[in-house]
């Protein structure tokens, strides 16, 4: 049985949490970590694109594959596949996501608002799977429809091993606040573990979401982009009733040059380059200046300029931090 009690879960976003970030997040003590959601679809047709995003690093500690998809027969299908070929903890089907392209095809949040068939995946899935089975839902799929915890027992009742929860409805994707009550809601009506997720952003909220939802774990998401020792923080401030580590500037621009390394050598540098322009934007905020910095990074498409540069703006830094240190 998997235990997933008081444990910080990074939550799976598209276009982010590949292998080397979800690295650099265990790192600095993400306990949980889960891919990108993959299309099962494209995963019974064989495509090694998709194959590609189930990858995972030696920091990783409980792994988790999210797959998407709304036919039973082929999200099955899709387990099989992955755990014939793939070392992980658990399954994770993505109930919750609210992009356009997904919920017009019927997939992610669109089927909360059909339960008999989210309950049939979750059977079919079930059965085939050798590892358990997780569902990320949200609040419901609009304000009319907020059925969450109705929906979270159906997937507890179809064969679901634990169940996490944003307290958002699909139509305010990520904007507004997150309901915590709601998920205060699942958990009493459920018997299997639940995760909290939105809004978490560091110590206080953490704390605060544990005493509101009482769930059994919580999960961050955007808090953790260019911010992967908010998972160090929040254990700080449990472990000792505060957070006396701070991070400076220049330490910020250190991880961030050495997750562009790790980034080149798993990806090569020209698309590490790319890649890295999302990431390193996240990496600056707050940092003084930080629209220019932003600015000069997206023009820079080769990679030891790159790194030139960073190491240039660490140092910059150092050395603005010791004048402080010196008037003071």
């Amino acid at each position: 049985m998997l235990n997933i009690t008081r444990k910080l879960f990074l939550a799976p976003m598209a276009g982010f949490t590949d292998k080397t970030f979800r690295s650099l997040c265990s790192r600095f003590g993400a306990d949980v970590t889960i891919t990108e959601m993959v299309s099962a679809k494209a995963i019974t047709m064989g495509s090694q694109k998709t194959k590609e995003l189930i990858s995972f690093s030696e920091d990783e500690k409980i792994k988790g594959v999210q797959i998407f998809g709304s036919d039973p027969h082929v999200m099955a299908e899709a387990v099989k596949i992955i755990q014939d070929e793939f070392e992980y903890d658990f399954i994770d089907i993505n109930m919750g996501c609210p992009v356009p392209k997904v919920v017009k095809s019927g997939e992610g949040s669109a089927l909360m608002k059909n339960p008999s068939l989210a309950a049939k995946i979750v059977e079919e899935v079930a059965r085939v799977s050798r590892k358990p089975v997780s569902v990320k839902i949200r609040k419901g799929f609009d304000e009319e429809n907020i059925n969450a915890p109705e929906f979270a027992y159906i997937m507890q009742e179809s064969g679901a091993s634990f169940i996490t929860v944003h307290g958002r409805t699909r139509t305010q994707m990520y904007s507004g606040k997150a309901d915590w009550e709601i998920i205060r809601k699942v958990k009493e009506k459920v018997k299997i573990p639940v995760v909290a997720n939105g809004d978490i952003v560091d110590f206080e909220s953490a704390k605060k979401a544990y005493e509101i939802t009482k769930a059994d774990a919580i999960m961050i998401g955007r808090a953790a982009l260019g911010n992967p020792w908010v998972f160090l923080q929040i254990k700080e401030g449990f472990e000792n009733g505060q957070v006396t580590t701070r991070v400076l500037p220049h330490q910020k621009i250190k991880v961030a040059i050495e997750f562009f390394r790790q980034l080149c050598t798993e990806k090569g540098e020209k698309m590490a380059v790319l890649e890295a322009r999302k990431h390193l934007s996240f990496f600056v905020k707050g940092i003084e200046n930080a629209a220019k910095i932003r600015d000069k990074i997206n023009r820079i498409d080769n990679a030891e300029i790159l790194i030139s540069y960073l190491e240039q703006l660490k140092a910059e830094l150092e050395q603005k931090l010791k004048k402080v240190d010196n008037i003071l």
